[in-house]
């Protein structure tokens, strides 16, 4: 997203690594954020004295960093996905040496890359709905889990109505449409809370260090945004639902 996250680098100081988490990358952040933006490498010589550096200059020549070597690691497609940085404690540009390291590491920076953003793809598929995008029971398990232990949360369990009459009198596909129209709107309603799609017509909420109060006006909320026309293969729905609120 045009950010940088510091990935790894165990000689540098966590305070340091910290700052840049979240920065905008742009032709005037240190090097790294140049390098990224620009996609070439960034020789910095002097921290101190390079307009690149100058919203960052404080906390490197604190760190005792005095210039900074970054290049961009591609992808197979092209797209920049990360830097790969050499800093040095004095002014200096780097060796010949130096830079044929860093070319070596670069392709193996992108294997490994690669291969973390496949493995959270494949985990976000494995958690995701495919009809709605929400998170699907997999996810509603492994969230159960995590609160075992917890107190003060509610669940709860939203059904649609006469789906399967949806179903035999308009067909599946205004049955889908019915489906994602109802899912769009509890991901309305529910705002950062997290709603599952557990099964054909099944949702659930989980609302953690909630008091009832607070889950059963959530569900009043979910049943007037529900009840509303809904256009679901060319077929006008008034959809509703039934809400169970465990606590």
């Amino acid at each position: 997203k045009g950010r940088l996250q510091p990935c790894a680098a165990p000689n540098l100081p966590v305070e340091y690594t910290a700052a840049l988490k979240n920065a905008k990358i742009g032709p005037d952040v240190g090097s790294c954020g140049s390098a990224a933006f620009l996609g070439k490498s960034v020789t910095v010589a002097d921290i101190e004295h390079d307009a690149r550096w100058a919203n960052y200059k404080t906390l490197a020549l604190a760190a005792g960093l005095r210039a900074c070597f970054s290049s961009p690691i591609f992808s197979t497609k092209g797209e920049v996905l990360g830097t790969f940085a050499l800093y040095f404690p004095e002014v200096r540009s780097p060796s010949p040496f130096e830079q044929s390291i860093v070319e070596g590491c670069l392709p193996l920076c992108m294997v490994t890359l690669e291969h973390h953003e496949r493995m959270l793809e494949n985990q976000r598929l494995a958690f995701t709905d495919a009809l709605t995008g929400l998170a699907n029971r997999a996810k509603f398990n492994d969230a159960l889990n995590r609160l075992s232990q917890a107190k003060n949360w509610s669940l709860l369990s939203i059904d649609i109505d006469n789906l399967k009459t949806v179903n035999d009198t308009f067909g599946h596909a205004a049955g889908d449409d019915l489906i994602y129209a109802i899912a769009q709107r509890l991901s309305t309603v529910a705002g950062r809370v997290p709603v599952y799609r557990l099964s054909g017509d099944e949702f659930a909420i989980i609302v953690d260090v909630a008091k009832l109060v607070k889950a059963e006006r959530l569900a009043k909320r979910i049943l007037v945004q529900i009840d509303k026309p809904a256009v679901c293969a060319g077929h006008t729905i008034r959809p509703s639902a039934t809400v169970g609120i465990a606590y």
